[in-house]
């Protein structure tokens, strides 16, 4: 589908750009949160189904992937809307803590979009073709860009998916942090209840 594919296109040349311009992380930085090479979030935690009712009601999706190690396009449609197309994509390249924000902003600046208030840790929006409306985003919690793409109907509804996806973002890397607590070691037999094993020196027969 022509309109499936110029979507695609963009996309894959907006988180080009966010990798040529991030600056590359410190050695000792360590994995990011979530969404490493190992843990790439699907589309369907990346955008539950709960959360895509309320932003994309009558939406389905479909998960595409250009590499193993790849974060998915996730392309969502409606029959409903069929001249509409919405694509989510991130890319979660780790970064320079002391990146600046203007740096971040700087490619989508310059191609004439416009910087997006209280969103991410920093986000601009543009129109790279007429009928399209793009938003861009940084997290603040995770290295992840996030990229918006809405074709057809209500663009100005992307502004709304991708504070939806920072938020589920955000809610992905809480479970993930939670998950690496739970593998600290368990709390001794003492505070448990359980008597502790019998020593050497017990003086058992």
């Amino acid at each position: 589908m022509r309109v499936g594919r110029g979507v695609g296109l963009v996309v894959a040349l907006a988180l080009s750009a966010c990798r040529e311009r991030a600056p590359a992380a410190p050695v000792d930085a360590g994995p990011p949160v979530t969404a490493s090479a190992g843990e790439l979030i699907p589309c369907d935690s990346l955008l539950p189904a709960d959360l895509r009712e309320l932003s994309l009601p009558g939406f389905s999706v479909k998960e595409e992937r250009a590499c193993a190690n790849c974060g998915p396009l996730c392309t969502f449609r409606s029959d409903a809307e069929p001249g509409t197309t919405v694509s989510l994509a991130y890319n979660c390249t780790p970064r320079a803590p002391s990146a600046d924000v203007r740096e971040l902003l700087a490619p989508t600046l310059n191609a004439g979009g416009v910087e997006v208030p209280a969103l991410g840790r920093a986000a601009a929006r543009r129109t790279p073709i007429p009928g399209m409306l793009q938003v861009v985003a940084w997290d603040d919690d995770t290295p992840c860009t996030l990229v918006v793409t809405w074709m057809g109907n209500g663009p100005e509804r992307a502004v709304d998916l991708m504070r939806t996806a920072l938020l589920a973002l955000t809610a992905s890397s809480l479970a993930a942090a939670r998950a690496q607590d739970a593998g600290v070691p368990p709390p001794s037999t003492e505070d448990a209840g359980v008597p502790p094993p019998a020593t050497e020196d017990a003086g058992t027969p």
